[in-house]
């Protein structure tokens, strides 16, 4: 993936050198450089940085989760999935600075939106769970570990799902 600096610098270099092409009298070239140049900034607005925030976070990397998540100046011009993990990580990044409102909007949102896979969704409902749990709010807690109980998940999601639900049992 390119940066979003970089991004912005191929989509100029693409645009200037369409118009040059345009103006020497080479038609296919100049049309070829500004076709290239709308698909540069279509995947610019379109995907933003989701797809690499998501897989710091997946990595442990949050600082540089957040300041490409930061980065993407217009979520809601994203793609429906793009969206999703927009929310989603803005949930994860909210709920380790113990900002328990936001993280809830955010996963309920990227929920919404819908997920790629149910493994997300588990994930998204088991930490909804837990941020339930934190506020005490225990029948909100135990519906989401259930919703994340029904999805298809990785062993390393039911090991948590297991942790959990021992404290709600408590």
């Amino acid at each position: 993936m390119f940066s979003n600096s970089l991004r912005i610098i191929l989509i100029i270099i693409c645009l200037v050198f369409g118009i040059y092409q345009f103006f020497k009298g080479e038609i296919y070239l100049g049309f070829l450089f500004t076709v290239a140049a709308f698909f540069l900034g279509y995947g610019y607005f379109r995907y933003g940085n989701v797809w690499s925030a998501f897989q710091n976070l997946m990595k442990g990397r949050n600082i540089r989760a957040e300041k490409l998540i930061n980065s993407v100046k217009y979520p809601n011009l994203l793609s429906t999935q793009q969206k999703a993990y927009y929310f989603f990580a803005k949930g994860v990044l909210e709920q380790d600075k113990n900002n328990w409102d936001e993280a809830e909007n955010y996963y309920l949102k990227s929920l919404e939106e819908g997920l790629r896979t149910s493994n997300d969704a588990a994930i998204a409902n088991l930490n909804l769970a837990t941020i339930y749990h934190r506020k005490g709010l225990l029948d909100s807690a135990n519906l989401s570990l259930r919703n994340a109980i029904e999805l298809p998940h990785k062993t390393e999601v039911e090991t948590e799902i297991q942790k959990l639900r021992l404290k709600l049992e408590v």
